[in-house]
């Protein structure tokens, strides 16, 4: 649930969600886990935003809402697939030679069960991300745009009101 916000700003746009993902990396390297080179995975937020704007931005309107849908899931099964390789792969070169906070330990569990099987690290390392990284970004993808729908429906309110106030100050 980490990029839930990441996803929500990205439907914003490249520049929303690179700082969102950026920033709640940072802060999640520096004041959680207490280890710098964490931030890393703030390239796992960075593909997120690309992938929000390869699919769902970059259309412009969201007015045919079954294309929208189907853009959606496509959006968070490649999601899901990327950036566990990229998860698994900042892992294999970066972490898996140190014991800490750095990594769930059911992915811990599943990744040395599977290296033990002899699957290989990386190898190993993203088939065990896939089944948490299915839930996350279902959560994340789905959730940000409920998000996005969300604030961007207060934000039409709010300058509905505003023009009618408007117009309503104006009338003689």
């Amino acid at each position: 649930m980490d990029m839930i916000f990441v996803y929500a700003a990205s439907f914003f746009g490249i520049p929303c969600g690179i700082i969102v993902g950026v920033c709640s990396s940072l802060f999640n390297a520096i004041v959680i886990q207490h280890i710098f080179k964490h931030v890393l995975y703030a390239l796992c937020c960075i593909t997120g935003t690309l992938l929000t704007w390869l699919f769902i931005t970059r259309q412009k309107t969201f007015e045919n809402r079954i294309f929208f849908w189907i853009r959606l899931v496509l959006m968070f099964f490649i999601s899901t697939v990327v950036i566990s390789l990229e998860g698994s792969l900042i892992y294999s070169l970066f972490f898996s030679g140190s014991v800490g906070q750095n990594e769930n330990s059911t992915v811990l569990f599943l990744t040395y069960t599977l290296v033990l099987q002899n699957f290989g690290l990386i190898l190993s390392a993203f088939l065990a991300r896939l089944p948490v990284n299915l839930f996350d970004k279902a959560l994340a993808v789905f959730g940000g745009y409920g998000i996005y729908a969300g604030i961007n429906a207060f934000i039409n309110f709010w300058n509905t009101r505003k023009a009618k106030n408007a117009q309503k100050n104006t009338l003689p």
